[in-house]
Order: C-alpha cells, then structure tokens, then sequence
C-alpha cells in the first residue's frame, strides 16, 4: 500500500490519485484518514464519537473530579464551554505526549485527575493516534509499505513527526514529495517563486502567468472568472484547480452554470439546512408557556415532520388561532383524520382504523407541545424521547435512499441521546439541553443538491489539499484574515513542566510556519499560469487582506499592466485581456422592465370576474383605497406567498375579546352583571393558551397583564351597557347577507342587539385610539357601519350601529342609535353614506368593465379617477399594500 498524506488532504485533494491513472491499493489521505487506515490494518476500529459526546463525557468526569479545581468559578456558570474548552486543552496535551500523569504544575495536575474520574473518555483523533504509537512497535504485518509526505517533515505538528518514526521502524519507506514543477523560465509566475523563495526579486511584466483580480463584489469576481474559464478550449481547462478556503463556490459555479460549464460543487456547512432544524425545534417546543411559533416553524419547514398537506390544515390553523385546542385547531384534527380515513379507504375497516389511529398518534406525538417548565427543566429521559423521535423520523424519511441530510438529523439526535445518557443526570436544564443540540449541529451539512459536475475544472476547500503540481491555480476569495493559530493557554512554568517529562507542544511560532508554507505551496506548485482573486466585498462585508499579499505587496511594486487587473473592465471595454485570454463581450439585446402606470388596461372577459360578486366592508374599503389592489386581492384572490404567519398583540386581544363576549353573550336577554369578570376571567384564562398562545412569552408580559384587567372590564362593562339601554342579544359572529340597489354584501356582525323592533350592530374593536372611528363617524365615511347596517334585519327596517372600544370600555355610535344617549354628530343622514358607497362602488366597477384599473399611489392617479365619486382620494393609499412590487409604485425607474 502506497499512501501519501498531507494535513489537509481529509477531503477533496489535488490530484486525486497517486499517479495520473489512479491505483489499487494507493490514497492521499489526511490525519483522519491515515488514523483510519493504520486502525484497519492492526485490527482497532472502533466507534467514531461525535465531539458533542466527547464534550458530555468530559463534562461527567469534570464533575466528578470534586470541588477546588482551577475551573471550579467558570464550571458553575457554564459547564459545557467549559467543558469543551478544557477538553481541547486535554486533547493537545495528549497529542503533545501527555500521558494525563500528574507533573507538578497545579492546572495540568488538575486535568491528570479527570483523566481518572468518573467514566473512560471517548477517544479523539489525538488519542487514537497516541495508541497506535503504542501499538505498532508490537504488531508487525502492516501492509502499508510507503508513505510519501505533501509537506515537509519539520514542520508536521509533533504527534504526526512521532508516528512517522514509528512508522519507519517498522519499516515503511517515508519520503518527500517534491511538489511539482516550477514555472517557466523568465516568466512573472516564476519571478514571484524565486521571491518567495528568499531569492532576488525581479520586475514583473505581465506576461499573464501570475495575475490578481480585484472586484468590488464577489459577484463581479465571478462573472470574469467564469468567463475567463469560457474563453479557453477543454484542453485549456483541463488541470485548472479553484482553491476555495471558505469552502463555497455556488456563486461562481452559477456563472458557471450561465456560460455552459460544469458546477464546481463546493458548498459550505450549514447548521440551518432545513431538516437540521427540526432538532432544535422539537426541543423548543416542548417549553412551557408554549410558543406557537415554534411549532408553525416547524410545520412550515421544506420537509415537515409530518405529511405536507396535514402540516400545511395545521399551519392554516395556527395562524388562524394561535395555540393548542381550540375551535380551529381541533377542526383542523378532525379533517385530517377524514383526509386518512379516505386515504385508508381501500383496506379493510379494521386495518384501516388501526392505520390511521396510528399515523394520527404519531402526527400527534409532534404537537404535544408545551410540557416543560424552562427553569426547572426537563426530565433526561423526556429529552432522550423527543431526540428518539426526531432520530426515528430521519431514519423513516430516508428509507435507505442515503440522503445525506436526513442521516445527519438522525445521527445528530442520536448524538443528543448519547450525550445526554453520560451526563448522567436526571433533569436536563434548558440552557445544557439547548447547548448540546448546537453542539451537535455547529459542523453543518453541506448542501446536498450542490454537487460537481464532471468537468475539467477541479476545486479544493483548503491551499493543503493542492498537494502536487497544477497547471493553472485559482485562488478563489483570496481574503484574510487566513487560518488562524490558537493561543497557547499554557505559562512559561507549565511548558517547562511538560517537556521535563517529554511532552512538546507545537510553539505558536512553529504552527505560523506550516500555516504560511501551506499558502506559499500554492504558489510553488503552480506550473503555469497563477490568478489571486480578491473582492472588496464579501456579500455585505468589506474584506482583509490575506496574509500572503503581505508578502506579495514588495514582489508587485513596479509591476507592468496585466498583473493587477480590475475586474470591472469588462463592463466598460468590449475585449479585454486577462492571463493570456482575450475576454469578449457582445452587446445583448434588453428590454426595460415594466414601469409603473396609474392606468392599467384589462383584457377582455376580466369583467366576467366580477359577475355575481358580493362585497364586504373590507373589500368596499379596498376598492375606495386603490381599484387596482380591489381588483387583484378581492377579484383576483391575489395573496402573499406566506400563507400563515401569527398575529400581532393588538389582534390576539381582540380576538380573545371577541371569543369571550360570544360565550358570554348567548342570544336572549344578558345575563346579570354580578359575576361577569371572574366568569369573564376564567373565559381569558381559559381561551389563552387555545387561540392566544402568543400572548403568554415574556416578551409581551406587560402588555398581557394589563389586558387581564381590561379585557374583563371591557366585557362587564359591554354588559352593563346592554342592561342600561335595555338590550337583548340577537346573536353574534352572525354571517349575514344583504343588498343595497345593486350592491350585494356581506359580513359578520360582532354582535347584534335589539330593543323592540329596533336592531344595532356592535362591532367590538381592541384599539390604542379612538380618533380614526370618531372621525369616521362624524363625516359619514364609516364604511364597515354602513355595510353592518345595511344587511342587520332581514327584511323591513335597517338597523344601526356603532364601534365598542374595548380597551377605552366607551360607545361610539351616530345619529338615532339606540346605543347611546351621546350620539356623535355626522354630517350625513346613514341613508347618504350607503348611498355613497353604492354610488361609488358602480362608478369604480363600471369603469373596471370597461377594461381600466386605477393604481390609487401614483401622482396622476386622480385624472384616471371615475367622474362624480363621493369618497375623496387616499393620502397615503400604499401604507398598508402587499401589492406595491405588482404595480411598481415604488420600482426605481431609469
């Protein structure tokens, strides 16, 4: 077996293979792989534990190791970073040679005697290295019989230098790869290696084999890039590499993608790929009091834990109802259980029964929310179910397809189960719980459907992974700050400590060293032709300048042109060229986007659309407002593209008010006012957590304890009103139609009261201020009153109305009411505004059946306006508009 091994080859490398044709029994691997290797021939495989795991272990034996340790003031604070900060303490020692033997010096003395408390420690990659140094010298038979090195031996970190010894005693040959080939004579590639190289620097030329491309955006960086690779033959391409430190390359590989050329494939880890998210999010919703928006996350993800159409009854629901249990959400269960009942259908009654009562107990089992009490916790064996079940789901998903971002849900809980079992606790405290699960997913998944393409063009995450010669590099995102060199947490005393008893840290200075001759390597093992590609900015970030260009800064001053090319050339200039390509660019035909227009022409058989229509008070306000937002929203059906989404404070108490007066309020006389707020209280209380779950997270506790006074104030006072003006209770949240002449409404009256053969609408409103209805009123606009008015009877008399505000417990209402005593004067008769408002509504849909719409927010809006309306135009009609992308209102124009 022939392997080579570099530092950074665990991963994508180039070349691929040993030779050019690839052979049996011959890999580039990296310390995890070489590890590996080693463990398979001498027969030690053994379980890989994820850190998380590691982290709990060493956590246990922390604890265990008793009081009066130096950690003693950071452990109780925050036992898991202190956990995972001390356990990589512990892992460098080891790979140092430490044998977690006391040696005199207080802190290491104290982390000697955790290495014998409590439970044995899974091992890291440093530990199973440290036994395999321990182990080869007594197992002979290894079939590995050359190892050919990618850097050079001194500045390998201590651990790797031991192995190889090791190795070599007994007996695999260990040699040095050379690197590759250097650059042609004379060339600006080959001038800049000599520099590096301590040799005498020499004026570049720019002859195009070492360019740096500056852009001011990554998205520039890409587009001469990916045009650059466009503009040479397959043979051109063929051995070019990408170097991409920051592991992403989907910005250039849509370029790519754009000029017909292979997607390079890298993608960066993420912890918030959508199936990722439901670990954390099964947690976060077993806390009490219970956040629906936990839950609607989690039914709104790509891959919901339950089917997509029962996520989405169920979202619907939520939105609707904010909370668990009431009218929405069992409504939404019951017809989810007769979706699976027809879709069960063709099994026998029996089997099918049994099938969705089980499906049904499962989707449940995702909703059993708000259990757990954050300051007290949440029993160990309770989290280890929830993570069971998260586990069981991505198994269940993946059904053997091997996706890769299922089977990292599933091995991230099962991680989570792991960890918490060597805690060895029995509660779990929401902070340790919640750390362990980003523990868990802080390395990520990359993108799964971000893969490479076969192609010609290679890319590596690492400047390492190019452990041989390449005919053209580029170095992608070539921006600071670099790989960074962890701080040495040990004193003078304690090193002194350590290598008296032969443990030999890598000094700070000597891991400087490998980090910079990794990055110089780029340049050494670049054959031909070099490009450093810098934006200036990083999606919303300015950049730093890499360490390497430090070095590069005296090597370019009096550089020729060519050397240093700005990527923004190719937008001013027709052909420009960079390293040895001439990029052309050729006019394209465009078209102007569309503009905005107040006026906009329907095409015909739009007014068939509106035939058999009825409108409602919010639909009539709409048309007043803007007929082109009428027309889209309320002709049309146009909504957002988020379906659910969760009210706001001001709504969930009106909505928790209406609820109540509705229970409170049956149809007859109403009921005496002794006793209305406690009833009305328990009403609050009780519908709280059902439809108004929101409303119980600290962050509106304010504003949630003083409407437990004035809510029920609200609704005793609303009663006494009832009793003074000698009301009874015709019914509410009665779904009534009407007409008026030619326009046919329809609503939901609140409340409808009556005295005798008189009838008044009350429509309850939970508002800051009052001025906007009092206004209303008195200038005979109220449209919604208008509306309630017109379809309160159903034949005879109209009735009338006015607006209950809730939080200010006072009746608004006009001329004539039998609501008040104290009638706001208005300035038209109730006859007038409907008038107004049917007059208005035929000019505005005659004028839309004649094939024009009026967009209200442009400023020649109103000569487009039908002649005679009534209701003035809007000040601010776009205020509160989802539309204003449609109509382009405000779409900067050229």
């Amino acid at each position: 077996m022939h392997l080579v091994f570099g530092l950074s080859a665990d991963g994508r490398v180039y070349p691929e293979a040993t030779k050019v044709v690839g052979a049996i029994d011959a890999a580039v691997v990296g310390p995890a792989g070489l590890v590996s290797a080693l463990e398979a021939q001498l027969g030690l495989l053994g379980p890989i534990t994820s850190r998380a795991v590691r982290i709990a272990s060493y956590l246990a034996k922390l604890r265990a190791a008793g009081d009066g340790r130096f950690w003693g003031a950071s452990f109780e604070k925050d036992p898991w970073s202190t956990a995972a900060t001390l356990l990589q303490w512990r892992d460098d020692l080891i790979a140092a040679g430490w044998r977690g033997k006391p040696i005199g010096a207080p802190r290491i003395d104290d982390l000697a005697a955790v290495e014998d408390a409590a439970t044995s420690l899974p091992r890291g990659l440093a530990d199973r290295a440290v036994h395999l140094l321990n182990t080869l010298p007594s197992r002979p038979g290894l079939r590995l019989k050359r190892l050919t090195l990618a850097e050079p031996r001194a500045l390998l970190p201590p651990l790797w230098r031991r192995l190889l010894e090791v190795l070599e005693a007994a007996g695999v040959t260990v040699d040095q790869h050379e690197g590759g080939l250097p650059a042609a004579e004379g060339s600006d590639l080959r001038k800049v290696q000599r520099a590096l190289a301590g040799e005498t620097r020499e004026p570049l030329k720019g002859d195009g084999t070492f360019v740096t491309v500056e852009a001011d955006t990554e998205l520039m960086a890409a587009e001469v890039i990916a045009d650059w690779l466009a503009a040479g033959s397959a043979e051109e391409r063929a051995g070019s590499v990408v170097v991409a430190p920051d592991g992403d390359t989907a910005l250039l590989d849509h370029a790519l993608r754009a000029r017909g050329l292979p997607a390079l494939g890298l993608s960066a880890s993420s912890a918030w790929r959508g199936a990722l998210q439901v670990l954390p999010l099964a947690f976060a919703a077993a806390w009490k009091p219970f956040d629906p928006r936990v839950l609607l996350n989690v039914l709104m993800l790509p891959r919901p834990p339950i089917s997509r159409w029962a996520a989405k009854r169920l979202a619907r629901a939520l939105s609707k109802e904010p909370g668990i249990g009431g009218a929405a959400w069992l409504d939404a269960w019951a017809a989810i259980e007769t979706r699976l009942v027809e879709i069960y259908a063709e099994l026998e009654p029996k089997d099918a029964w049994k099938k969705v009562d089980a499906v049904l107990a499962e989707w449940r089992s995702w909703t059993d929310v708000g259990r757990f009490d954050r300051s007290l916790g949440i029993p160990t064996v309770e989290a280890q179910a929830i993570a069971g079940r998260v586990a069981a789901w991505a198994m269940r998903g993946d059904a053997g397809h091997n996706d890769s971002l299922l089977l990292a849900v599933a091995a991230a809980a099962g991680s989570v189960v792991d960890a918490l079992n060597r805690l060895e606790q029995e509660v779990m405290p929401a902070l340790l719980l919640e750390r362990i699960v980003s523990q868990v997913l802080s390395e990520g998944v990359v993108n799964p459907d971000h893969v490479p393409e076969a192609g010609c063009v290679r890319a590596v995450r690492s400047p390492g992974a190019l452990w041989s010669a390449a005919p053209r590099v580029i170095w992608w995102g070539f921006v600071g700050p670099g790989e960074r060199v962890s701080r040495d947490p040990w004193d003078r005393v304690e090193v002194e400590a350590l290598e008296a008893v032969g443990v030999t840290l890598e000094s700070p200075a000597d891991a400087t060293r490998r980090i910079g001759a990794s990055y110089t390597g780029v340049l050494q093992r670049s054959a031909e032709r070099l490009i450093f590609v810098r934006p200036a900015l990083s999606r919303d970030e300015q950049t730093t300048v890499h360490p390497v260009a430090h070095q590069l800064k005296p090597i370019l001053e009096g550089a020729g042109e060519g050397v240093v090319f700005k990527a923004e050339r190719v937008l001013r200039e027709p052909d420009v060229a960079l390293a040895a390509r001439l990029l052309t660019r050729h006019p394209a035909e465009t078209k102007d986007p569309p503009v905005g227009a107040a006026k906009w022409d329907l095409p015909a058989g739009a007014a068939g659309l509106m035939e058999g229509r009825r409108e409602s008070a919010t639909s009539l306000r709409r048309l007043f407002n803007c007929h082109f937002g009428w027309f889209a929203q309320d002709v049309l059906g146009l909504r957002r593209g988020r379906f659910a989404e969760i009210p706001g404070p001001d709504q969930l108490f009106g909505n928790l008010a209406h609820e109540i007066a509705r229970t409170l309020l049956p149809p007859g006389p109403p009921p005496p006012t002794d006793g209305v707020r406690d009833a009305a209280t328990g009403l609050f209380e009780a519908l709280l957590p059902q439809i108004a779950a929101p409303l119980l997270q600290s962050e509106y506790a304010g504003e949630l304890s003083a409407a437990r006074e004035l809510v029920p104030a609200a609704l005793e006072s609303l009663i006494r009103l009832l009793h003074e003006r000698e009301l009874e209770v015709v019914g509410s949240e009665l779904q009534r139609e009407g007409s008026y002449g030619q326009l046919a409404l329809q609503g939901r009256l609140d409340l409808l009261v009556s005295r005798g053969p008189q009838v008044a609408v009350l429509d309850l409103k939970w508002t800051r201020s009052e001025r906007r209805f009092r206004e209303e009123i008195a200038n005979g606009s109220a449209v919604q009153l208008a509306v309630y008015r017109a379809i309160s009877t159903d034949a005879g008399t109209k009735g009338t109305g006015g607006y209950f505000l809730l939080r200010q417990r006072r009746i608004l209402a006009g001329d004539g009411s039998i609501l008040t005593d104290h009638p706001i004067e208005s300035e038209r008769m109730d006859s007038e505004t409907l008038d107004m408002i049917a007059g208005d509504w035929k000019r505005w849909r005659d004028l839309a059946s004649s094939g024009v719409l009026v967009a209200a927010g442009f400023d020649d809006a109103v000569d487009h306006r039908p002649e005679g309306l009534e209701f003035e135009p809007p000040k601010e009609p776009c205020r509160f508009c989802d539309l204003t992308s449609l109509c382009r209102v405000q779409v900067e124009t050229i």
